[in-house]
């Protein structure tokens, strides 16, 4: 069994028992999602063309903007000038404003004007920001109203988005000709070719009207590629530039994050407040969609204090189909909030916090949030200290009144300097690797996995399962080695009771074992590890067909490569270990033959 070096503790947690969600694919047999709006659609390809040009820009060495083809050709900086231009002068037209900076007359900006690679990465990244935030404002209602075209004459917005579009494609072409006259690769190819990934560039600061007119200052850390969207919510001692290294780590991961001033705090206008408005939610979350190459329905909230917890969870609340994941980090939410989390099964969660945290009870208001999470994806990252902080003042009051000792908020990272990579990671699992899933964890699942050790545990469980698959077929209740631990425990034990000469109770723990086994396998079947477990009981318990048969099954397994040897671990070493201890099965099966 080789289970020598593992030992399971049954933890008993006050958690609420509830259904996470790990996605490992889609259902062959699932139907097609229904069609998105027409803006939405809109929206994706004037996003998608637009993240293309960016990237062509970003990327393309400054000392050959000035290069054409042919002299009677523009050059690659004019290319981009006149595409980016054009978008402007029919934004203009549908927004009816005056978006965008002064390029002069017409659509051929000079160079004179935008003199360097930057002036000009700037100029088409706000035309495509500009763009889509006009296309997702007006909706699908103002892609049916009419605005002023060429030639003097109305047309259906629709047809001038698509002209727009299709005048980009038509200028993206052409600056793909001048990649490959100077040996270059465009970027869009070279990530096709798996190349590595173009780093990010450095932040833009934006200005964001919230709904009353006030102006939030916001940072912008765009990705190289498509990818989800991260909003990151400061703590009331402290401003956006707290989430800044994060948030760079987030875009060279290929996470788009928008950094944000709440209202009244750095940067930003307005008059402070306990709580994020909901128009100011809104104001930030739909900057960050409507950027180019955010996925708008893979979004993350991160938030720390008081301020950034209750922010983070009340836009996961408000728009729970867009928000995939969640951190939470030495803060707390009210009623609302804490009910949401209840329901919020499919949503998991990573919440920090540390003994040393200067708001006391910070501690025990961060558990309250994690026991009340429903789901067995989520992770608690605690910090301990010899003792706890003494209780001085109120965070949300008079910061100045409290000394920081590094224990709260974004103030850990310097502490705990693992502590960023830990928040990427959980964002790249959540968001990119599976989105809105999170491989289940241990101490969430316990009222599941302590079911087990009840006489109708595994049938209670097995109807757990089966209940959460309907829903979800790639769902997830417990981490697999948890229960491969809980079967091991019970082999081992029949193996000590034969030994002891009791057959009787020898057999009701293999058999226990056998059924756990059972289970763990139809949660994990890719899994050769499992088969392997279930192989290994059956030959103890003498029913040698079924074990050459789940032996054979993972040796075939391994040989293919096909999938991970396990869901917690695919080391040579293990794989290595797992195949002798098969191998090990079937010699014992051969001999007894």
């Amino acid at each position: 069994m080789s289970r020598s070096s593992l030992a399971f503790v049954v933890v008993t947690l006050l958690t609420v028992a509830g259904t996470s969600l790990y996605s490992q694919g889609q259902s062959q047999n699932q139907l097609p999602s229904p069609a998105r709006s027409r803006s939405d659609e809109m929206l994706d390809r004037w996003n998608d063309i637009g993240n293309k040009f960016i990237a062509m820009a970003q990327d393309f060495p400054e000392d050959k903007y000035d290069f054409k083809v042919q002299k009677d050709e523009r050059t690659f900086a004019q290319n981009l000038l006149h595409a980016a231009a054009l978008d402007f002068v029919l934004i203009r037209r549908v927004s009816g404003s005056n978006l965008g900076p002064d390029f002069g007359e017409g659509d051929n900006p000079s160079r004179d004007v935008f003199k360097t690679k930057a002036d000009v990465v700037k100029f088409v990244q706000e035309a495509v920001a500009d763009g889509a935030q006009v296309i997702q404002q007006q909706g699908d209602a103002g892609l049916d109203n009419t605005s002023k075209f060429f030639g003097n004459r109305l047309a259906h917005n629709s047809s001038i988005w698509t002209f727009a579009i299709e005048h980009s494609g038509e200028h993206y072409g052409q600056l793909v000709v001048y990649y490959r006259a100077n040996n270059l690769v465009p970027p869009d190819s070279r990530r096709d070719q798996g190349q590595p990934a173009q780093q990010p560039p450095a932040a833009r600061v934006v200005d964001l009207k919230a709904a009353d007119g006030t102006i939030l200052k916001a940072s912008y850390f765009a990705a190289a590629k498509p990818g989800p969207g991260v909003l990151l919510f400061h703590q009331s001692n402290r401003t956006r530039k707290s989430w800044d290294d994060v948030a760079t780590q987030l875009a060279v991961a290929g996470i788009n994050t928008l950094t944000l001033d709440l209202r009244g705090f750095g940067e930003s206008g307005g008059t402070r407040s306990g709580r994020l408005t909901d128009g100011d939610i809104d104001t930030a979350l739909q900057y960050l969609v409507s950027q180019p190459g955010v996925k708008r329905d893979v979004i993350g909230v991160g938030g720390a204090g008081w301020l950034g917890v209750m922010g983070s969870v009340d836009v996961a609340r408000q728009h729970p189909a867009e928000v995939k994941s969640l951190v939470l980090l030495s803060g707390e939410t009210l009623q609302d909030g804490l009910q949401f989390l209840r329901q919020a099964s499919q949503l998991p969660g990573l919440f920090v916090v540390a003994d040393d945290d200067e708001y006391p009870p910070t501690v025990e208001a961060m558990g309250w949030l994690y026991i009340n999470s429903s789901s067995p994806g989520k992770k608690f990252v605690h910090y301990s200290a010899a003792q706890d902080a003494p209780w001085i003042w109120y965070e949300t009051s008079d910061a100045s009144k409290v000394p920081a000792n590094g224990g709260h908020g974004t103030d850990m990272f310097n502490v705990h300097p693992e502590l960023p990579g830990i928040i990427v990671d959980w964002l790249v699992t959540t968001l990119i690797k599976t989105p809105g899933h999170a491989p289940a964890d241990a101490l969430a699942s316990a009222a599941t996995l302590n079911q087990l050790w009840t006489s109708e545990g595994v049938a209670r469980v097995t109807q757990q399962l089966m209940e959460a698959r309907r829903r979800d077929p790639q769902v997830q209740l417990w981490p697999e080695v948890n229960v491969d631990i809980i079967g091991a425990d019970h082999l081992r034990e029949g193996e000590s009771e034969r030994k002891a000469g009791q057959l009787r109770e020898a057999k009701i723990q293999i058999n226990a074992a056998i059924e756990i086994f059972k289970l763990n396998l139809l949660a994990y079947p890719d899994s050769a590890d499992a088969h392997f477990n279930l192989a290994d009981a059956y030959l103890k318990d003498g029913q040698k067909d079924l074990a050459r048969q789940y032996a054979e099954k993972a040796l075939a397994m391994l040989d293919s490569h096909a999938a991970p040897l396990s869901s917690w671990s695919d080391t040579e070493q293990r794989r290595g270990e797992i195949r002798r201890g098969v191998q090990e099965v079937l010699e014992k099966l051969n001999a007894a033959r």
